[in-house]
């Protein structure tokens, strides 16, 4: 998993200072995983109050996981003294490393690019948390490209075991080094991939939620997708997953690769211009309830049957196993075209991001070493 522009000698910095500007969902989970890495953290964010609430959600997340067993009183103790909030950019001055958690949107995480290029020490590594975007572009504004590099943590940050660390063009060795070395401190496993929009994971799962909204339109039902795919040994199909991670999340990012208009894209973003937003709102492809229940919704069925009249598709049964093989075999061939497109080194580097970061059945091995078992490959 050390990826071309590292290797087991590469020097590393030292990182024990580090800023996460945002202090989001995705933020608040960076700060709390890089304290277990026995670093001082500062969140930053310019809305007023913003950073306190974080701190003040860690520290209840710190005493909750003491409570627990996770980690003991002084080490919680310890980790929440380490831990600051900051308002303003001068602030982050001296640190080690800057992690970006902000909205995923090109221009805005440009112009933070540039504000700390001109703010942070000349000496400081920056680092993004996209989730698809070009960290190119984003190191472009900079006047230390070689300092430079992606960390895509999987949501929630502090639970997930897996972290794409991407090698930008001008990424030096030491810094990718350095990376690797950080996720390892937090107890994480690091992928490394090349710049590509989506990266390995999200590219490829793309390709897999595109194929299961096509069954849809198709004629199968969301459940009886998500029951197919949790058959076969995912941890959640499909539209259980679209509605947790929040449809409106998934529609802005296809609004962001600009192909919002591609049939199945399409179909979502109906249902996010209902404002059903999945399991936010209580509705997205499914109706949420208490303690995880979700039942189907009629609204649902509407949408797909005026779809299929718009395109001229008629709606035919489709079992279990064809569902299985259209989905899974859009991972397969998404995950090869991955790596002969170099964004991935290897079939085993595409098989542990989706095992650790997407729930793929690990005793499967992966969605290539599962195509190569079953002859997809």
């Amino acid at each position: 998993m050390i990826g071309p522009g590292a290797d087991a000698s590469s020097p590393t910095k030292q990182v024990s200072r580090v800023a996460v500007v945002g202090s989001g969902h995705m933020g608040r989970g960076i700060a709390l995983s890089l304290l277990r890495a026995e670093c001082d953290v500062t969140l930053l964010d310019t809305a007023p109050g913003r950073a306190d609430e974080a701190v003040a959600w860690i520290t209840t997340e710190l005493g909750r996981q003491a409570e627990k067993g996770a980690l003991s009183a002084d080490a919680a103790a310890r980790m929440n003294a380490r831990l600051n909030a900051a308002l303003e950019m001068t602030e982050i001055a001296e640190v080690d490393l800057v992690v970006e958690a902000i909205v995923e949107n090109l221009d805005a995480k440009r112009a933070l690019f540039a504000e700390l290029d001109r703010t942070v020490h000349p000496g400081a590594l920056l680092a993004t948390n996209t989730s698809t975007l070009d960290v190119n572009a984003i190191a472009d504004v900079t006047s230390r490209g070689p300092q430079v590099f992606g960390l895509h943590f999987f949501s929630p940050a502090h639970v997930q075991k897996l972290v794409e660390v991407i090698d930008a063009r001008d990424t030096s060795a030491a810094t990718l080094a350095t990376a690797l070395d950080v996720v390892a401190r937090m107890g994480k496993t690091a992928v490394v991939a090349q710049v590509g929009f989506g990266f390995i994971g999200n590219r490829v799962f793309d390709a897999f939620l595109l194929e299961a909204l096509d069954c849809a339109l198709e004629g199968a039902t969301p459940r009886q997708i998500d029951a197919a795919l949790e058959e076969f040994g995912f941890k959640m199909g499909p539209f259980r997953v679209m509605d947790l991670i929040g449809l409106d999340v998934l529609w802005h990012i296809r609004r962001e690769a600009g192909d919002g208009d591609e049939l199945g894209w399409s179909l979502m973003g109906d249902v996010v211009a209902r404002g059903d937003l999945g399991n936010k709102t209580g509705s997205g492809w499914y109706t949420h309830g208490p303690d995880r229940t979700y039942v189907d919704r009629p609204e649902i069925d509407s949408l797909l049957t005026a779809a299929r009249g718009h395109v001229g598709v008629a709606a035919s049964p489709m079992g279990a196993d064809e569902i299985v093989a259209r989905c899974v075999g859009a991972l397969i061939a998404e995950g090869q075209q991955v790596v002969a497109d170099g964004i991935a080194a290897s079939a085993e580097d595409v098989d542990t991001v989706f095992v650790l970061g997407y729930g793929f059945p690990a005793e499967k091995g992966g969605p290539l070493a599962y195509g190569r078992a079953t002859g997809m490959v």
